[in-house]
C-alpha cells in the first residue's frame, strides 16, 4: 500500500495562504497532507501533545499561545524551563516560571471550577514534563489533594464549563490520569507515538503510525480519527508580534530608530564640513530615543 509522502518540516507563517489564520474556527496547529489547514475549534476540548523533546512541543504552545492571545483569550502559560521568555510583559500572555506562582494560579483556577463560576475566556498552557513534575512534588497543603497536578486535574475535570480549556505537553501520558487522558482531552497531538502510548490515546481501532522521529511532523487525534499534520511555526519574535497586534499578519522586522540615525548622520556631516585646524565638538544629541 502506497502512502502519500509529504515534505518534511515545520510550516513557516509565511507559507501559509492570506486570511488562513483570521478565517480558521481557532488557532491552526498546521497543515494536512491535502494542504489544508488544521485548527483547534470551540468544540475540541482540551489539547494533549505527546512528544519527546526537540519534536516542536515548545513550538506548538507558543504558536497556540500567540493566536489565542490575538483572538482575545487570556493565556497562563506554565514553564518551569524558560522556554517562553516573549511571553514576558505581553498583555493577554501571563507567564508564570516558579512552583509557588503556578500551584497559586492552578489553585485560583480550581476554586473558580468548584464554585461552578463561568469568567472571561481563559487557555492554560503546561510546558514539558519539568513542569508536571514540578507540580506533583510542591504543595501548600500536607493533605492529599494538595498537589498542583491535582488542582490541574480539577481544571482538566470541569474547566470546559468555567471558560477554561487546557493545553499540555509531555514525554509522556502522566501516570495519575492515564486511565482518563482520551475521556479529559478530546485533542491529541502525538509524534512518533510507542504502541503504549496508541493504546492509552491514539484512535481506536486504527494501527500504530509506522514514521521515525522527525521534528515538525505530528498526528492530529479527534473524534475518533487521525490525520497527519506538518507543525506551523512561529519564532518567539512572530508570537510576540502576533499576540500583541490585531492588524494584518506580517513577518516582523528588526525595529531601528531613524530619529537617532539622522541625528548621528547630521553629526557626521557637520564633522566633514569642519576646518581640519580647528577643533570642532560633536553637538550633543539629545531626546527620547525609545
Amino acid at each position: 500500500m502506497s502512502r502519500t509522502r509529504i515534505p518534511v518540516g515545520r510550516v513557516e507563517l509565511a507559507a501559509l495562504a492570506s486570511g488562513t489564520i483570521e478565517a480558521a474556527p481557532g488557532p491552526v496547529i498546521g497543515l494536512t497532507d491535502t494542504g489544508a489547514a488544521a485548527s483547534i475549534g470551540p468544540g475540541r476540548g482540551h489539547t494533549l501533545i505527546v512528544a519527546w523533546p526537540g519534536l516542536g512541543t515548545t513550538t506548538v504552545l507558543r504558536t497556540l499561545a500567540a493566536q489565542y492571545a490575538r483572538r482575545g483569550t487570556h493565556v497562563d502559560v506554565l514553564d518551569v524551563s524558560g522556554q517562553h521568555a516573549w511571553a514576558r510583559g505581553q498583555q493577554r500572555v501571563h507567564l508564570h516560571e516558579d512552583a509557588g506562582s503556578i500551584h497559586r494560579r492552578l489553585l485560583q483556577l480550581a476554586d473558580q471550577v468548584r464554585a461552578e463560576r463561568k469568567g472571561r475566556p481563559r487557555v492554560v498552557l503546561v510546558e514539558s514534563d519539568q513542569t508536571i513534575n514540578t507540580l506533583l512534588r510542591f504543595r501548600h497543603y500536607p493533605h492529599p489533594g494538595g498537589t498542583g497536578l491535582d488542582a490541574l486535574t480539577t481544571v482538566l475535570a470541569g474547566g470546559l464549563l468555567c471558560g477554561i480549556r487546557v493545553v499540555m505537553a509531555c514525554r509522556a501520558v502522566p501516570v495519575p490520569i492515564t486511565h482518563v487522558a482520551q475521556d479529559l482531552f478530546a485533542t491529541r497531538l502525538l509524534a512518533a507515538p510507542t504502541p503504549r502510548t496508541w493504546q492509552l490515546v491514539g484512535a481506536p481501532g486504527a494501527p500504530v503510525p509506522d514514521e521515525p522521529f522527525r521534528a515538525g511532523l505530528m498526528h492530529l487525534v479527534h473524534g475518533g480519527g487521525h490525520q497527519r499534520l506538518r507543525l506551523l511555526q512561529l519564532t518567539p519574535l512572530q508570537a510576540a508580534h502576533l499576540a500583541t497586534t490585531s492588524g494584518p499578519i506580517g513577518t516582523p522586522t528588526r525595529w531601528r530608530r531613524p530619529r537617532l540615525r539622522r541625528r548621528l548622520h547630521a553629526c557626521h556631516l557637520a564633522r566633514l564640513a569642519a576646518p581640519a585646524a580647528s577643533t570642532f565638538q560633536i553637538p550633543r544629541i539629545q531626546g527620547d530615543f525609545r
